[in-house]
């Protein structure tokens, strides 16, 4: 999934940086942004179980893997997400305030107060309990299935409104469900279908009521649906269906978390600015990062004598040269396609094998063309 989003570039990519080195005019605006933490709530989706009644990575998995690489992750919890939980099992453990999990102290409402990012799908359970199989399919009366979209909308008005009492600066994002029956035949699937959307519209209604970011998932997973589903006789997705719904909550997530940002710098989660905005070069972007080698835990050092900048991370010291294709590290010489220059008695150095040469990854979003470096 992340590879479709994102371009991977080469080892020697055209992102270069720009550092100055006269240190007192650097600025380094590091509040817009920050490493999230992720809360995970809701039933066997959010947990992450599998066709084949196993737990393992679910979409809320994908997505807090997805925030990581490009450094925004600060912790991931989904310890109270659980197979066959209802909106009604959701509600009650916030108004219990439950603890689960090996050295849980704090509880439900402990989490959902320090957390930046909530996850919730709940409200499939609800309906799917009350339903019926008969021969002609999937049935349920309609009197049940009324009481059922009240239920699951009021239920999710109150999860939501109680979250909001706890951390109104929370970002609430909540799942809409996907056809999990797709291997009925298509009369009984049209039949379904209907009631499908219907809980569906009583969920978004809940999240729009609540101020809160409904994630629909029924298209994306109607795109391929028995190779998302791959079990005929279960109801949950396979790895790739999880990536599918993992990346529509990627497409509102990403830019909630960077603000919106587009051609912007970004380090283990925060936004960078400096005096010298990025400017592109026979297709080279060229980026005034001073202090991202700063957050990196570098040292970076000019060597007036020889033309050179000198950069310092651990036991690695990398040594380029102005105008020069030649770089050392750790005194063994290599070559990069893009040369060290200085423009605007700045100093430009390749982005990527420099970062990566002291450990750290840079991540290339193509659309926004932002870059993201992360130890």
């Amino acid at each position: 999934m992340f590879k479709k989003r994102r371009l991977i570039v080469s080892w020697f990519l055209s992102l270069t940086l720009i550092i100055t080195f006269n240190f007192s005019n650097s600025t380094n605006a590091a509040f817009a942004t920050k490493s999230v933490t992720y809360l995970a709530l809701g039933d066997s989706l959010a947990v992450g179980q599998n066709p084949y009644m196993r737990l393992g990575k679910g979409y809320t998995d994908i997505l807090s893997e997805d925030l990581k690489r490009i450094g925004f992750l600060q912790s991931f919890s989904k310890q109270y997400a659980f197979s066959g939980y209802t909106s009604q099992r959701v509600l009650e453990d916030i108004f219990n305030d439950v603890k689960k999990g090996t050295g849980e102290t704090i509880g439900i409402r402990g989490n959902i107060a320090k957390a930046d990012v909530i996850t919730l799908d709940a409200g499939a359970n609800d309906l799917l309990r009350k339903m019926k199989r008969t021969e002609e399919g999937l049935f349920i009366e309609p009197t049940v299935l009324a009481e059922v979209l009240i239920q699951v909308e009021t239920n999710l008005e109150d999860i939501l409104e109680e979250i909001n009492t706890l951390n109104p600066d929370a970002k609430v994002y909540v799942m809409g469900y996907y056809n999990a029956y797709p291997y009925l035949p298509t009369e009984q699937q049209n039949q379904f279908l209907p009631i499908l959307d219907q809980l569906n519209a009583a969920i978004q209604n809940a999240t729009n009521s609540e101020g809160a970011i409904y994630v629909p998932t029924k298209d994306a997973i109607a795109v391929n649906p028995k190779v998302y589903l791959p079990n005929s006789k279960d109801i949950h997705p396979g790895l790739s269906g999880y990536k599918t719904i993992a990346n529509e909550f990627w497409k509102v997530v990403y830019p909630e978390i960077t603000h919106h940002y587009k051609n912007s710098i970004f380090v283990n989660g925060v936004y960078q600015t400096f005096e010298q905005d990025p400017v592109i070069i026979n297709g080279r972007t060229l980026v005034h990062v001073r202090g991202v080698f700063d957050d990196l835990g570098a040292e970076v050092s000019w060597d007036n004598k020889t033309r050179s900048v000198i950069i310092k991370k651990d036991t690695d010291v990398i040594k380029l040269f102005i105008d020069s294709n030649k770089v050392y590290k750790n005194g063994k010489l290599l070559q990069i396609d893009v040369s060290a220059k200085i423009i605007n008695d700045r100093t430009m150095i390749p982005l990527r094998f420099i970062s990566e040469s002291i450990g750290a990854t840079v991540e290339w979003e193509p659309v926004t063309r932002n870059a993201f470096i992360a130890n």
